[in-house]
């Protein structure tokens, strides 16, 4: 994922490179980026497919292994009957029953010794067949074993490049939203300082969100001064940023899902205790190592970047006063004022070697600055992105 992630940082300079060298034409740019955005969210949701698919085919063979394991230590602990089961054996096979002399015994005597072996017969025989069954048991779970990591190895190196076809896509869509809507480097350097200096997550939205708003702005008064031929002099606000989604929804609060983000299951809920005395003003998601994160609703990119305790950090504004945040994040994939749809592909978790225990994403939902519990809010994952139900020229930013 390393090389994933130098590629991605050579595009984004290339990109950026001949955004200065060569303007671009926008209406072409624009729907270059349409397209590739579509292409995207189609990409994300078929990358996270093979990642549950992965993470399937990790949790089985995982068992498989305990089952071996707890089989092959049950073989090892027995070792000591074992050795005393097959000596009787031995022994029973030189020598077998109907052919054992009793010495002087008398009749009765002997005929009691031939019924007491003739009944130990069968139970020695069950233990050794069960013996013999639980050893082809471990044979066979060993060989099944050794399919199920061959098969893992196929899909995850599978997986792997579906990795790094979403990194350059989503590479390729910061270039063009560059292109169509150039940065200032004044604003990347105070976004750069608030990530530092914001006491807390309230602060870092409000003072970004207010950086977003300067920025709009900037783009209002450029195409102001330069407005397309036949367009008159006074673009409409939602227009002045040509790297817009023309399809961008508007957050409704009695309709709105909002997107799995990972592909994962929720494994802390809102108002969990995450520290001593402190519940959780978010929901804590379990994903596979280096799995693909994706914009949970359309959204505008407000703050990227490292923020605290939170790490490489987004936050998206959604419209309506509703925002949300996505850390424990990996690798980010997307920059400062970008548009999102969602499903779109906007990070990564991190993919480090460790125990297999998996990445964890954290993820919250807040409307005016508060934090509200989003699993009601969030799909199926079977659902998609649900942009059938809604669609049309409405505005994040209300």
């Amino acid at each position: 994922m390393a090389r994933i992630a130098a590629l991605v940082l050579a595009a984004l300079l290339a990109g950026a490179a001949a955004a200065r060298a060569e303007p671009p034409k926008a209406p072409i740019a624009a729907a270059e980026l349409g397209s590739l955005r579509e292409q995207a969210v189609a990409a994300a949701q078929t990358a996270q497919e093979e990642e549950r698919k992965v993470a399937g085919l990790a949790h089985g063979l995982d068992l498989l292994r305990r089952e071996a394991e707890g089989r092959q230590r049950g073989l090892d602990e027995s070792r000591p009957e074992q050795v005393e089961l097959l000596g009787i054996l031995e022994r029973l096979a030189r020598t077998p029953p109907d052919s054992v002399a009793l010495g002087s015994e008398p009749p009765l005597d002997r005929a009691r010794g031939q019924m007491l072996i003739a009944a130990t017969l069968p139970e020695l025989r069950a233990e050794a067949h069960a013996l013999a069954e639980e050893i082809d048991r471990v044979a066979a779970l060993r060989g099944e074993i050794g399919g199920k990591e061959a098969e893992l190895d196929r899909e995850r190196e599978a997986l792997g490049k579906q990795h790094a076809n979403l990194a350059e896509m989503a590479a390729r869509c910061v270039v063009l939203s560059r292109k169509l809507a150039p940065e200032d480097a004044d604003s990347e350097k105070r976004l750069a300082k608030l990530g530092r200096e914001a006491g807390d997550l309230t602060e870092l939205i409000k003072r970004a969100d207010a950086e977003a708003d300067r920025r709009e702005k900037d783009l209002l008064s450029r195409a102001t001064e330069d407005p397309p031929k036949g367009k008159g002099n006074s673009p409409a606000p939602g227009t002045a940023d040509p790297s817009r989604p023309r399809n961008l929804r508007a957050f409704d609060a009695e309709h709105t899902r909002l997107t799995m983000p990972v592909a994962g299951a929720i494994v802390s809920g809102f108002g969990a205790e995450d520290l001593p005395g402190k519940p959780s003003q978010g929901l804590a998601l379990s994903a596979m190592r280096g799995a693909s994160v994706v914009a949970p609703f359309d959204a505008q990119v407000v703050y990227a970047g490292p923020f605290r305790g939170y790490g490489p950090s987004l936050i998206l504004r959604h419209g309506g006063g509703y925002y949300s945040l996505l850390a424990g994040l990996g690798r980010l994939d997307v920059a400062n004022g970008q548009w999102v749809l969602a499903g779109e592909p906007v990070s990564a978790l991190a993919d480090v070697s460790g125990d297999g225990s998996g990445g964890r994403l954290y993820i919250e939902l807040r409307r005016d600055g508060r934090p509200i519990d989003p699993q009601s809010w969030l799909a199926n994952t079977d659902q998609g992105t649900g942009r059938s139900g809604q669609s049309g020229e409405q505005r994040v930013r209300e």
